[in-house]
């Protein structure tokens, strides 16, 4: 059987060759452009997407940080919600709150306990050097009542006498102190000495009520600290344990204010009612 021979090519027949190819290519070229516009809607469609739920999460973190910052702040407002005292403004600053662990050894241990001797008398008298300070008038109380008058240093500087209660406490556990060895300090038991009726020393129950004020000072700043009991080997009941973290004022800083602030009361104070000096002048203890 003879083959079929293809046929020859005509003007109509490469025309329509021609022209489908234009067709096709017409049409490829729009489909491509037809995927090309789809592809770029939907990146578009996906960059939206992504830029609203960035702007979302930064919407959700920043509102997270001002729920942190408003409880920081809120929290650190109720923990120092202490009502001013009336001389706030002089003593900003001063206090910077710090942990501390109270030096709590049994025996003869630091400078400020044991047997008497010239050094820890030293220690004791450190504390108490700053004593007396210069306050700014007027204050901060009734300057004076029908019966008493504010005392003013006699200097060019003026003022009021006065000092901080820490300082009256440390004084008055000084004094205690040195009550209960009378051998050492003669001064100090023949002036608190008791008297006919009470075994309480009567010189102004100096003595009861510094007692009294420690156990309102204590009371009145509930130290929260932390004491556990524990079973030792060899004791027979729980032991509880000093040695814990306190909230305390450091002390340097402190320091630091009642130097700037100390005036020594001697040859500046006159009693306005008798002309006379304080008794610490002619009578020292």
């Amino acid at each position: 059987m003879a083959s079929k021979e293809p046929l020859p090519e005509t003007p109509e027949r490469s025309s329509t060759s021609t022209l489908g190819d234009y067709e096709l290519d017409t049409q490829y070229l729009m489909s491509n452009e037809k995927a090309r516009k789809r592809n770029s809607s939907q990146q578009k469609r996906n960059w939206v997407f992504l830029a609203v739920n960035s702007f979302i999460l930064l919407l959700n973190i920043g509102a997270l940080l001002m729920m942190g910052v408003t409880k920081t702040v809120t929290v650190t407002h109720r923990e120092n919600e202490f009502p001013d005292l009336p001389h706030q403004e002089w003593i900003d600053g001063v206090i910077d709150w710090e942990l501390q662990v109270y030096d709590d050894q049994f025996t003869n241990h630091g400078q400020f306990r044991g047997v008497p001797r010239p050094e820890l008398d030293d220690a004791w008298s450190e504390i108490l050097q700053n004593f007396t300070l210069r306050i700014p008038k007027p204050g901060w109380r009734n300057a004076s009542t029908p019966t008493s008058i504010l005392t003013e240093w006699g200097d060019e500087e003026g003022g009021i006498m006065g000092t901080f209660s820490f300082l009256h406490n440390i004084h008055c556990l000084r004094t205690i102190r040195q009550y209960m060895l009378p051998d050492a300090y003669p001064k100090i038991a023949e002036k608190y000495k008791p008297g006919p009726n009470s075994p309480i020393p009567t010189h102004i129950d100096f003595l009861d009520h510094c007692i009294d004020i420690l156990r309102q000072s204590e009371l009145c700043h509930a130290d929260m600290a932390l004491m556990t009991f524990e079973w030792r080997e060899g004791e027979h009941d729980p032991v509880n344990i000093h040695h814990t973290p306190h909230v305390c004022a450091n002390p340097n800083k402190i320091t630091k204010f009642l130097e700037q602030h100390t005036v020594f009361p001697f040859g500046l104070l006159r009693n306005p009612f008798n002309g006379e000096v304080p008794t610490w002048e002619t009578n020292p203890v």
